[in-house]
């Protein structure tokens, strides 16, 4: 199953990343940069808000000190490219999760071996040296990110009118892929989660996780007095988090197996709850908009 999910996940996530690009322009950058209090408040949120919050959580579920120590691993992790995919299925500010997606993975080479450290020290009592796979990190983001987001932007600026037309269309692939590359990613996981009561019990706390990270994402969002769209956006890229960078990092770098529990409980209840909202928005927000051209047609 895991060689399935490694030859299906990058097919399938090369022309989702190509999506996102088709709904981008250079302007829409420009915009994200003549506002840098989103770009600084949400990396800053992530940075702070979301290792406390982990802290908190894991001492009010009294989960296991293993449990502990990965789930502030997965907050320490940058959000994943798929949380652009689901920003631009949302109908959200996609430059704005493009731009908080590539620092954050910037950062990561500093706060996931820091967070990581202090993590297992204080639940566990190991004191390890932890190293981020710089060579996976950049080739998510140049592979995963940039090379297939530029095209689509590419093919935007050169055939506008029919990139508009083909975005629907898109966006439905984009909600069939994922769909079907969540239950891969489940199931391959499977075999390193607990059982019994701590199994669930790590189901619910990977799902209570992504519900405060999203709570954590849309108040510092409102805080900042940011519009609906770029709260949301900052609702997804604070609680969709890079699983497979967690995975690489607790097995590769530190060769805990156990330190990836977490983020496999969050895999099967976290993950899915942030696509499916992601879903009932969007569709929320074009049936809306569709509504608004019928009535501007009607008066016309």
């Amino acid at each position: 199953m895991e060689a399935i999910q490694s030859l299906l996940g990058p097919l399938i996530l090369l022309p989702l990343m190509f999506v996102v690009g088709l709904q981008l322009t250079p302007d829409d950058f420009r915009r994200v940069l003549r506002s840098p209090r989103a770009v600084i408040g949400g990396t800053l949120g992530q940075l702070v808000l979301l290792p406390l919050m982990t802290w908190a959580l894991v001492a009010a579920f009294g989960v296991s000190p293993i449990l502990a120590a990965g789930a502030v691993l997965l907050a320490a992790t940058p959000g994943a490219g798929m949380s652009n995919v689901m920003t631009a299925i949302a109908n959200a500010n996609v430059a704005l999760s493009v731009t908080l997606t590539a620092i954050a993975s910037v950062l990561a080479v500093i706060v996931m071996p820091l967070m990581a450290t202090v993590g297992l020290s204080f639940f566990v009592g190991d004191a390890v040296d932890v190293e981020v796979p710089l060579a996976n990190l950049f080739s998510q983001l140049v592979f995963f990110l940039g090379i297939p987001i530029g095209l689509g932007m590419f093919v935007r600026s050169r055939r506008p009118e029919a990139s508009k037309r083909y975005i629907t269309t898109a966006n439905r692939f984009a909600v069939v892929a994922i769909l079907c590359l969540t239950p891969l990613s489940a199931m391959s996981n499977q075999e390193r989660l607990p059982s019994g009561g701590e199994f669930l019990g790590a189901l619910a706390a990977g799902l209570a996780w992504t519900g405060a990270a999203m709570l954590i994402g849309w108040g510092t969002a409102a805080l900042l007095r940011l519009e609906r769209n770029d709260r949301f956006t900052f609702l997804i890229e604070f609680s969709a988090r890079n699983i497979a960078m967690t995975f690489i990092v607790a097995i590769g770098s530190l060769g805990r197996l156990d330190l990836a529990l977490f983020a496999g409980a969050y895999s099967i209840t976290g993950y899915p709850a942030v696509i499916l909202l992601s879903i009932l928005r969007g569709r929320r927000v074009r049936a809306t908009l569709a509504r608004q051209e019928k009535t501007a047609l009607e008066s016309a």
